[in-house]
């Protein structure tokens, strides 16, 4: 009878041990806090021009990336606290992952013309994707 004893005081503890371990293990700040299927994405793609007062337009490709990279997309809470800023490029857009909530989308004011659209205020749902295209015109004629 002591071994029986014994051996279920061993299983006991091993139960202790293990619940306790798992507990650990399952309260560590490692887990991501929005996984994939908990955020959302918000993507778009920009335009920006005219960026030559006539046609034929002699813009290189370095001076068409330095005018995207002027705008950049600013993400901010309703609130108008900063969550952050995106640039787009000007051949595939932008994308941005976003945990869910409601965002306000804007670019940076600067130099002639008009914003457009924006600011824009977006509602990002888990698991969807919302597409925002922003066109600015730069005023130039």
């Amino acid at each position: 009878m002591p071994a029986a004893r014994h051996g279920h005081l061993l299983f006991i503890v091993l139960l202790i041990v293990l619940t306790l371990s798992a507990a650990i293990i399952l309260n560590t700040n490692t887990a991501v806090p929005y996984p994939a299927n908990q955020t959302g994405i918000l993507t778009g793609n920009l335009t920006i021009g005219p960026l030559c007062p006539v046609e034929p337009c002699t813009v290189s490709h370095d001076q068409i990336v330095a005018a995207y990279t002027a705008r950049p997309i600013l993400i901010t809470t309703g609130g108008g606290t900063f969550i952050g800023s995106v640039t787009a490029d000007p051949d595939s857009g932008y994308s941005v992952t976003l945990t869910p909530g409601t965002y306000v989308v804007d670019i940076r004011h600067q130099g002639i013309g008009g914003r457009g659209e924006l600011p824009k205020t977006i509602t990002i749902r888990p698991g969807e994707t919302v597409r925002l295209d922003i066109s600015i015109d730069t005023g130039i004629r």
